[in-house]
């Protein structure tokens, strides 16, 4: 019988040892890889110009460019301010109340 005591003892022990061990979760953004992409770049000077936004991953902004449309290297290029921040900024941005009310 005292073998029974010592080895739910020891049982005992050791579950509380493992209760007592915790597993930390953490949450990480992962940023697509289209936003660490550089914006789209043009060669020459041309009459038409493209506006849009793109990711700084330096600022962790969403910021504005304006390009030539002839020899277009593409790159990362949102439409809008909105799309940019819904894809790429995810919470992490140096400002908080920098896309509040938008």
């Amino acid at each position: 019988m005292a073998s029974f005591k010592s080895v739910l003892a020891l049982l005992l022990l050791l579950l509380g040892w493992l209760g007592d061990s915790r597993i930390e979760a953490r949450y990480t953004s992962a940023i697509p890889s289209i936003c660490m992409k550089p914006p789209p770049q043009s060669d020459g000077i041309c009459t038409i110009e493209i506006d849009g936004f793109y990711y700084d991953p330096a600022t962790r902004n969403c910021e504005n460019y304006t390009i030539g449309a002839c020899h277009v290297t593409p790159g990362q290029s949102f439409g809008s301010q909105q799309d940019c921040i819904e894809k790429c900024v995810r919470g992490a941005r140096s400002s908080p109340d920098y896309y509040r009310n938008e």
